[in-house]
C-alpha cells in the first residue's frame, strides 16, 4: 500500500512539474494569417461554444443536469446558424482537423458536432466558473496540460469549451461566443498565436 501511495505521489509531482514548466508565450498574428497557418495543421484550436441566451429566467433556479439540455444554457437559433456557417467554412478551406474534445455541456457538444463533426466528450472540460475555486484551478490546469500533451502534428487538435477554463488555465479570456483561439506547441511552451472571431472567417 505504501508503495502505491508513493507511486501516486510521484506521478502527481511529475504532472505538477510539467505544468509549472510549461509557459504560455505570445506571438500574435492576424486572423487572416492564422487561417492560412492552420491549413498546414500542427496547431491547437480552442473554440468557445456558439451564441447562447445568457439570461433565462426559466432556468434561474434549476440545477444543471448534464444529461438534460433543458436545464442548461443552450445555443440560440442564431448560435446554431453561426456554428453551422463556421463549420462550412472550415470544411471548404480544407483545414485538417484531428482529435476533437468537447466539454459535456449541450452547447459545447452541439458546437463541436456542427463545426468539426466527430468529437469525444471530456468531463474535465466542464465549465469551471460554476465550481469551487480549487476545482476551477484544477480544471484550468487540466486543460493546459491536455493542450500541451496533444499529439496532432499533421492535423489540428481541437478543444471545445467555455470562457473560464481557458482563463483559469492559460490566462486568456476567449471572446466573443464562437471565437477560436489558436495555440502552437514550441519546445516546452505553448504559444498563443491569436484569435479568429466568427465574423473574421471568409464568406463562402
Amino acid at each position: 500500500m505504501k508503495h502505491f501511495i508513493h507511486a501516486v505521489f510521484l506521478a502527481t509531482l511529475v504532472w505538477s512539474m510539467q505544468l509549472s514548466a510549461t509557459e504560455v508565450l505570445s506571438d500574435v498574428k492576424s486572423a487572416q494569417i492564422l487561417i492560412e497557418d492552420i491549413k498546414a495543421g500542427g496547431h491547437i484550436l480552442y473554440m468557445r461554444h456558439g451564441i447562447t441566451k445568457r439570461k433565462d429566467k426559466s432556468r434561474s433556479k434549476v440545477l444543471v443536469d448534464l444529461s438534460s439540455c433543458g436545464t442548461q444554457r443552450n445555443l440560440t437559433e442564431e448560435g446554431q446558424a453561426q456554428v453551422k456557417r463556421i463549420g462550412g467554412v472550415i470544411k471548404s478551406l480544407g483545414i485538417p482537423i484531428g482529435k476533437v474534445k468537447s466539454s459535456p455541456y449541450c452547447r459545447t457538444k452541439e458546437t463541436a458536432k456542427a463545426v468539426f463533426g466527430a468529437y469525444d466528450v471530456d468531463d474535465k472540460l466542464a465549465y469551471s466558473m460554476s465550481k469551487a475555486q480549487k476545482e476551477s484551478e484544477m480544471l484550468g490546469k487540466y486543460l493546459k496540460n491536455a493542450m500541451f500533451n496533444s499529439s496532432d502534428v499533421i492535423a489540428n487538435a481541437v478543444f471545445v469549451g467555455h470562457t473560464a477554463n481557458l482563463k483559469d488555465g492559460l490566462g486568456i479570456w476567449p471572446k466573443p461566443e464562437g471565437v477560436i483561439v489558436i495555440f502552437k506547441k514550441e519546445g516546452s511552451n505553448l504559444v498563443f498565436k491569436g484569435t479568429i472571431k466568427p465574423n473574421e472567417w471568409p464568406t463562402l
